[in-house]
């Protein structure tokens, strides 16, 4: 009977203890209006993390062209394929995603991404092109979808890599699920500009 009650006793201590742990918790949520408080939680690279799950395949119908010149992280200049003079370069706007801006301000991120960019695609590097429905912005640019040689998404590698926001500008928008869903496993993972800035 005394060992009995000693098992009671211990077994109800321990519920009382797993109870007050359990209401003591503290689990974070999510939201884009919650950020830690905490200034000392590290940053992470991009390198850190495996790639996404979420993947963008190169469409059979992409354009092959090639890197003429990286202005930032989601402009760039293409010569298409099989042209060799600078008038036959298009100016393209990578579509739905957005980097930092270097002009007028530098801004938080800007030369990382463009750097970035750079290294990933140096100039003659072959690449693939996809537009969307809408064809030019309004600054007269390509709206584009790059694929490296590995079949690689250019837009989305940015977004998961935190050079890059998801930018959803209807009609082009084929993308955005894949786009915002990397953005939030970056952001969540302070990757890139969202560990930084």
């Amino acid at each position: 009977m005394k060992r009995l009650s000693a098992i009671l006793l211990v077994t109800v201590a321990l519920a009382i203890a797993i109870a007050v742990l359990v209401a003591n918790l503290h689990v974070p949520t999510n939201t884009p209006h919650s950020a830690p408080t905490n200034a000392s939680i590290p940053t992470r690279s991009a390198s850190d993390y495996p790639p996404l799950v979420a993947t963008i395949s190169r469409p059979a119908g992409a354009t092959l062209s090639h890197i003429a010149y990286v202005y930032d992280g989601d402009t760039l200049y293409l010569q298409p394929d099989g042209t060799t003079a600078r008038a036959d370069e298009i100016t393209v706007r990578l579509i739905g995603i957005d980097t930092p801006e270097l002009r007028p301000e530098v801004q938080c991120y800007a030369i990382k991404a463009r750097d970035y960019v750079r290294n990933m695609l140096p100039k003659g590097t072959a690449v693939w092109i996809m537009a969307d429905k809408a064809k030019l912005d309004k600054y007269g640019r390509s709206l584009l979808y790059v694929w490296k040689k590995d079949g690689t998404s250019v837009n989305l590698d940015l977004v998961e890599k935190g050079y890059a926001t998801a930018l959803n500008i209807p009609p082009s928008n084929t993308y955005w699920r894949q786009f915002a869903s990397a953005e939030s496993v970056a952001k969540n993972a302070r990757v890139g500009r969202w560990g930084s800035c």
